[in-house]
């Protein structure tokens, strides 16, 4: 290549112009992620993968699941130069219910209190429920990335001191899919048995049975779970982005100030008629028309009615913006949510009604809870309409007293309630309906079958009462075998018949 020279400059200078052509440097794009050395995220990743399997390695989800998730975030808290404790705190109260009893609402909250947690400890402390349940999402939404940016770190950090740049490639090509292989041949080796013994017959040694390659694809899953949370460390700049928060779509043509004035009308009309049938029959005893009992009268309501102060709460809410400029169509949309409030406590005595005469279920059970909550939802909306708070104050609001009454009902042995409530009072029994509520009822049955001198139920053994492994140990499965642990005197002198 010819050189090209400018006459007239001087020598030296020609010499020291050297840095003329020199290539731009490169500039790393702003990902919103802070580069972390790899070995420290590793060791974390090893130590971990070894907890988990000692807690959680063929083991029903307990306390054991409960202490694994706190290891998390202590490995998180320790990387994020100990600040954000509080999520230390948040996470341990989501996971009382799973400590309480291992079952689908409380393996949400321990899922919900990681997540929480998570945030809690990247944001650094308490800034606000908006932008930590922000930085929540967009955690969960991160984390299949985080995942394929920490494999990308594993193929760069193991090929780092090779020349060979195509085993680099190879590397990030095959790293991923290999990976969730690993995690969908584990699922189908334990779902498929004949899988598991065609695995068997090829295995050369013990190494390579099918319960150790079971576990090592367990640990690989494992790994693949746990790296959203190391590399949590290292995104804080992009989870601590803002959130402006969901956009109301605009209302339709249909709903205006002419409509929503002449709804409130009509639908004051027809509450008030429903609110003064139910005074009449279920507040102030006057007697039902002939052939008609309190119970179907309750039965035909309750649920109808429910679902009727469900759509009364959603119409309140978009229907609230139009009565701003009028104190008539407010005062008629108060007076209509009251109305409401009111329906709903009547739907609750139409259920007691009911529950009274043919006892409890868990559905029954259930319409109760979120009665309640409805009725203190609709509460809300009073609140909202006469403050003039935004839609959402009243929608986070509603969320969270949703979400507490699942929080709380998770403490609650729903079946355990319905034994005692439906054998201790003078209802219509379904004994078959008792019989097979689970475990938890056995106590109400074997204080019942004391009482009665005989059996109410045939043919049902009851399961899994002692607990063997420290791992699934739950706190009612602990209370239900110190109940049963020493059996009544009549059980004592009784001799049953076997079938």
């Amino acid at each position: 290549m010819k050189t090209f020279l400018v006459r007239g400059v001087p020598n030296s200078v020609q010499m020291d112009g050297w840095w003329m052509s020199e290539p731009p440097r490169e500039t790393t794009p702003k990902t919103g992620t802070k580069e972390q050395p790899f070995f420290p995220r590793l060791i974390a990743l090893l130590a971990l993968v070894i907890a988990g399997d000692a807690l959680t390695w063929q083991a029903d989800a307990g306390l054991s699941l409960a202490l694994f998730g706190l290891l998390i975030l202590l490995v998180l808290w320790l990387r994020n130069s100990r600040s954000g404790g509080g999520g230390l705190v948040v996470y341990a109260l989501l996971a009382l219910p799973l400590v309480e009893q291992s079952q689908a609402l409380s393996l949400a909250f321990f899922g919900f209190g990681l997540v929480l947690g998570t945030s809690w400890i990247v944001l650094g402390g308490w800034q606000g429920i908006t932008r930590w349940l922000s930085t929540g999402l967009r955690f969960v939404l991160s984390a299949p990335a985080a995942i394929g940016s920490e494999l990308s770190a594993a193929a760069r950090f193991s090929t780092a001191h090779r020349p060979e740049t195509s085993l680099t490639s190879i590397v990030q090509v095959w790293l991923l899919p290999l990976g969730f292989g690993l995690v969908f041949a584990s699922l189908l080796l334990s779902a498929n048995p004949m899988m598991e013994s065609w695995l068997a017959s090829i295995s050369p040694s013990h190494w390579l049975s099918p319960n150790a390659i079971k576990r090592m694809l367990f640990w690989c899953g494992l790994a693949i779970v746990l790296l959203p949370f190391l590399a949590a460390a290292s995104m804080q700049e992009r989870l601590k982005l803002g959130f402006t928060g969901p956009r109301l779509p605009a209302a339709p043509a249909t709903l205006n100030a002419g409509s929503v004035c002449r709804s409130l009308i009509l639908f004051n009309a027809l509450f008030a008629l429903q609110t003064l049938t139910d005074v009449a029959y279920l507040w102030g005893g006057v007697a039902l028309p002939e052939g008609m009992t309190y119970a179907a009268y309750a039965h035909r309501g309750a649920y109808p009615l429910l679902a009727t102060a469900l759509l009364a709460g959603v119409f309140a809410l978009l229907a609230r913006p139009f009565t701003e400029g009028s104190q008539v169509l407010r005062i008629a949309l108060l007076a209509w949510v009251a109305q409401n409030v009111f329906l709903v406590l009547s739907s609750l005595l139409r259920l007691e009604l009911y529950v009274a005469q043919y006892g409890l279920t868990h559905l029954r059970m259930a319409a109760a809870i979120w009665m309640v909550v409805v009725a203190l939802g609709l509460a809300l909306v009073i609140y909202q309409t006469i403050q003039k708070r935004p839609a959402s104050w009243l929608l986070g609001r509603a969320a969270l007293l949703g979400l507490a009454a699942l929080y709380l009902a998770s403490f609650v042995s729903f079946s355990a309630t319905i034994a005692k409530h439906n054998l201790g009072k003078d209802v219509v029994l379904d004994p078959q309906y008792v019989c097979f509520l689970g475990k938890h009822a056995e106590p109400a049955i074997r204080a019942y079958e004391a009482a009665q001198g005989q059996r109410l139920c045939y043919g049902r053994g009851v399961k899994d009462i002692q607990i063997t492994d420290w791992r699934e140990w739950g706190f009612r499965d602990s209370r239900l075998q110190a109940s049963l642990a020493s059996p009544s005197k009549f059980e004592e002198a009784a001799v049953w018949p076997t079938y």
